[in-house]
């Protein structure tokens, strides 16, 4: 890549990588620049590539990623993903999603710290919002059904609807909304559609003012 552009970059910006994306030696600046891009600057950008650079070593995996975060973005339907109860019997996320105007989905895992220190602000979220039409859904990452199951008392869990992600390593959910670090949360419609992919935590004061304007 000329050492040039990359310095111009530094002090133009986007502008400079969209005039010079006709140049195969841009590549290498998409790629280490990609997750500092909005939607729209990936969009134009995506657009104004040749699709068979889009192929290339360098771009494939961010613009393989770029099309995930189309999938799951606000707006789109949510994908299905398969859990178990407490009591161990199956249950899908479609099997909640319709019965309220919302549903947050929480996931967490017994053995994350951050996850378990949302819990209790967790609680308090759900005494402000009761009566409301919202559903509080937990999706735990824990390989290990009994140690999530030992876990409700102690987090202010139980009575509350909490399920264990099957197989959450390789769960398609996981992978197609990356959700590799948790915790981490999400608003889904009645109509299954995701309304927020990525809301504020429990603890913040931005998660009560977004799930009241939804309602």
């Amino acid at each position: 890549v000329r050492g040039s552009l990359i310095e111009e970059f530094v002090t133009n910006g986007y502008a400079l990588l969209i005039e010079n994306v006709a140049d195969p030696t841009s590549d290498s600046i998409v790629l280490a620049h990609f997750y500092m891009l909005s939607p729209e600057q990936k969009a134009e950008l995506f657009a104004a590539i040749p699709a068979e650079r889009l192929e290339n070593a360098v771009l494939k995996p961010v613009y393989d990623e770029y099309q995930i975060e189309l999938m799951t973005s606000a707006g789109s339907p949510f994908i299905d993903i398969v859990s178990l109860k407490a009591d161990g019997s199956v249950l899908a996320l479609s099997e909640l999603v319709g019965k309220t105007d919302y549903v947050l989905v929480d996931f967490w895992a017994s053995w994350c710290r951050p996850c378990c220190a949302e819990l209790e602000p967790a609680a308090a979220l759900r005494e402000r919002m009761k009566g409301k039409d919202v559903e509080f859904i937990y999706l735990s990452k824990d390989e290990d059904h009994s140690k999530m199951c030992e876990s409700l008392d102690k987090l202010k869990l139980t009575g509350c609807k909490v399920y264990r992600i099957l197989n959450p390593k390789a769960a398609k959910f996981i992978y197609e909304y990356n959700i590799q670090l948790i915790p981490r949360y999400m608003i889904i419609d009645k109509n299954g559609k995701i309304v927020n992919d990525n809301a504020p935590r429990p603890s913040s004061k931005e998660i009560e003012r977004v799930v009241t304007s939804l309602l």
